[in-house]
């Protein structure tokens, strides 16, 4: 039998390990054939590299290998089966699309297609962060949730939310795990009007990479966004952490002529895959 999972064209170049960065090559095999999976370039059915073949392809131990191959099987990725080798197990979680212009319509949406793991709630201290968002001092109490959602069953993002008191008492009582929260201002009366955001790349630190099942040092996506009422008032600061493999920018573009020659344009709807569109 012939793996999928590792071979490569006479052309094409090795990957290497980095053994002084830190991270064990356990687990960059790991992520590498993550990544091989989650991108579709491994099929459900495809046969994943033998231990054997991960020895030679990136020079390691046996042991390494194997647990390598045996993090992917806990995830649920692959299949083990002995004499019969490693195969890629069903479809991954596949991305929900939304379009960014549809807001209430979006939250609803979310809340039909993923679920929320509240892991904590109360009141705090604003803090220097959520205190400059929501134009706080940093001694101020604000609503701070953590929380987890998830589709299909896995983890694909972690929200941290911070709203002012004054406004966290009009949806007091209100369960976060079953109504998104931007909706839930909504339906107080909260003039929701506007949002600034900023999306970044990170890195999960070891709170977030148990939260969302994922190695500590996994690339993430960051998305920080300040909302605001119709008087210009933030009223809620939240900040996300996506698996890149359940959340993907898809926008369109039209080249068009301008005073400084021709030049891309983004399309007014801008859609984005993932079910955190809003929340």
């Amino acid at each position: 039998m012939t793996s999928k999972g590792y071979s490569k064209d006479a052309d094409e170049q090795t990957t290497v390990l980095n053994a002084a960065d830190g991270v064990p090559l356990y687990q960059q095999i790991f992520v590498i054939l993550h990544n091989k999976i989650q991108s579709g370039e491994l099929a459900p059915g495809d046969p994943v590299a033998s231990e054997q073949e991960l020895c030679a392809d990136f020079s390691v131990s046996r042991i390494t290998a194997r647990r390598a191959l045996n993090e992917l099987a806990d995830r649920g990725l692959v299949e083990r089966q002995r004499g019969r080798g490693t195969r890629v197990a069903g479809s991954p979680a596949q991305p929900v699309r939304a379009s960014i212009d549809g807001l209430l319509e979006n939250v609803s949406h979310i809340g039909r297609t993923t679920t929320v793991q509240v892991l904590r709630n109360g009141l705090v201290p604003a803090g220097g962060e959520a205190g400059t968002a929501l134009d706080l001092a940093p001694e101020t109490p604000v609503l701070r949730a953590v929380r987890v959602r998830r589709l299909g069953g896995a983890a694909m993002s972690y929200l941290i939310t911070s709203v002012p008191e004054d406004i966290v008492a009009r949806i007091s009582g209100q369960d976060m795990s079953e109504t998104p929260l931007l909706l839930l201002l909504e339906q107080a009366g909260v003039a929701v009007a506007t949002a600034r955001q900023t999306i970044t790349a990170t890195v999960a630190d070891a709170q977030v990479s148990a939260a969302l099942d994922v190695p500590a040092g996994s690339p993430l996506i960051e998305v920080r966004r300040i909302v605001f009422d119709a008087t210009g008032r933030a009223v809620e600061y939240i900040k996300i952490l996506y698996r890149p493999e359940l959340y993907q920018f898809e926008m369109m573009m039209h080249r068009r002529s301008g005073a400084n020659g021709r030049v891309w344009h983004a399309q007014d709807a801008v859609t984005l895959e993932g079910p955190d569109t809003v929340q």
